[in-house]
């Protein structure tokens, strides 16, 4: 890499980490404007209601935050393709706009709303664009790419699951759809990578690696690193 081209991408990142810094310092401050005005103007209630009041004015700024971030993908970028991309490409760009939401998401105080038996965990990912019904049930995972998700009923997702639809490739990345059937079980721990389809009532065992590509066909258990088909006892 030339000099020259070291010193645009030091450009380019420094660009883009004041964008991301700008962009999440504006839908917090959005996020707590009305709580932070009505505990403000009833700050002269009794310590017990203005203690509801807080907690009521916490959730209402997660529900803005939440909505916020899904308008940003919704309206600035969009719908994204699966395939071989790279930051280079207008889909690369979107995807690495869309990824940055999630990263935002990451390191709030919101993210709790969008796992284990919240209400808006589905509502949220819907609305960043997975397929995904209400019967799901997503334990504290790490969940990238909510887009290339196609989710069936009933699937339970464990906690400390790392479900990727990316995967870099050197200077280009990788982007693929996740399908995951109905009655599917998704054990702790487990990391998927893009383009794996697992089908109706299939399990797959606590901290197990389904690599790129893999097709789990319906009520077969996979295990192991790299996930393979588990034996039957003899």
């Amino acid at each position: 890499m030339s000099l020259s081209e070291k010193h645009s991408l030091r450009l380019l990142r420094l660009a883009a980490a004041c964008l991301v810094a700008t962009y999440t310092g504006l839908i917090y401050f959005l996020s707590f404007l009305g709580p932070v005005m009505a505990i403000y103007r009833f700050q002269g209630l009794p310590v017990p209601l203005l203690l509801a009041l807080t907690i009521i004015g916490y959730a209402f700024a997660g529900v803005v935050f939440l909505s916020l971030l899904i308008a940003t993908k919704r309206f600035c970028i969009g719908s994204l393709e699966t395939g071989l991309t790279s930051v280079r490409t207008a889909n690369g760009q979107k995807w690495f706009l869309a990824a940055t939401l999630i990263s935002v998401l990451e390191n709030s105080p919101f993210k709790s709303m969008t796992v284990g038996i919240s209400f808006f965990s589905t509502w949220f990912y819907r609305g960043m664009g997975a397929q995904m019904p209400a019967s799901v049930l997503v334990g504290k995972s790490l969940i990238r790419d909510p887009w290339f998700f196609e989710l069936g009923e009933n699937v339970n997702i464990g906690t400390g699951c790392m479900l990727l639809g990316h995967l870099g490739h050197g200077k280009e990345v990788i982007l693929g759809k996740i399908q995951i059937g109905d009655n599917a079980i998704i054990g702790v721990n487990t990391v998927i990578f893009p383009d794996v389809r697992i089908g109706n009532n299939a399990r797959v065992g606590a901290g197990a690696v389904v690599v790129r590509g893999t097709v789990i066909p319906d009520n077969e258990t996979w295990v192991g690193i790299p996930a393979r088909k588990r034996s039957a006892p003899s």
